[in-house]
């Protein structure tokens, strides 16, 4: 881990000074691969996090908690100092490692997102239950939104058709993220599910092969990927299914 990357960690953990602050935020400003380890840190962050929560939720083997229960309690001196951010930033590099065990942590930091993909799962929680106003232009005018949204985020797309999944386009919005512009692409399911494609323009270099990410944000369900300069990424409610056969398709389309 360079001493920037630490420093970022810091950052995120709010434990930097005024001046330390300044000096990272202009080098996010003006360095792109900054930004791109920022999104690393904070999506890897959010990860341990969730899967931190999927534990709380397993029940507690019999013999751990009698052996709790018998352990008596010693005091303790208390740390010299908060130990969270140091925390934060092994958490980072443990799961950015591929480690797998007990991640640990303590108050939320004051940046709880996990980068333009924690945006797209808030706007989506609000504009998935609208219903006349699901979209800023209908998809009978597909060629506005793709001359309209393709210029306005400087990556040119074409709207794949998923019609074999089901899904109907509904039409396009702009939204913005990690403050970026993003076209929002809206399609619906018979049920009435919202399942949206969402793109922007790309900080990181092209793979050399396609790879998608899976992950679950805010209760939504994404399947990500990096391609032709730009990010993308296809969003529906948790245990939806088809979320990874239909990327696969939008990739080859879009």
């Amino acid at each position: 881990m360079t001493d920037f990357s630490i420093k970022l960690s810091a950052y995120l953990d709010g434990e930097l000074d005024a001046a330390e602050t300044a000096e990272v935020e202009a080098r996010l400003e003006s360095d792109p691969q900054a930004r791109v380890e920022l999104d690393d840190l904070i999506q890897a962050d959010a990860f341990a996090q969730e899967e931190f929560e999927k534990m709380l939720d397993e029940p507690v083997p019999f013999a751990l908690a009698q052996q709790i229960k018998n352990t008596p309690l010693e005091p303790k001196v208390a740390p010299a100092r908060p130990i969270w951010g140091t925390l934060a930033a092994s958490l980072v590099v443990f799961v950015l490692g591929g480690a797998s065990g007990f991640l640990l942590r303590g108050e939320p930091a004051p940046v709880q997102t996990a980068g333009w993909l924690a945006d797209i799962a808030d706007y989506h929680e609000v504009y998935a239950s609208q219903g006349r106003h699901l979209v800023e232009v209908g998809a009978e005018e597909s060629d506005h939104i793709e001359t309209w949204l393709g210029n306005t985020i400087g990556t040119p797309f074409s709207i794949p058709d998923l019609s074999a999944y089901g899904l109907t386009f509904e039409g396009g919005r702009l939204l913005v993220a990690n403050a970026k512009p993003v076209a929002q692409l809206m399609y619906r399911l018979e049920d009435g599910t919202v399942v949206a494609l969402c793109l922007q323009q790309s900080s990181r270099p092209n793979p050399d092969t396609l790879e998608f990410r899976e992950q679950t944000i805010n209760g939504f369900d994404f399947v990500s990927w990096t391609a032709n300069g730009a990010d993308y990424v296809v969003i529906g409610p948790g245990g939806q299914p088809g979320l990874t056969d239909m990327a696969a398709t939008a990739a080859l389309e879009i």
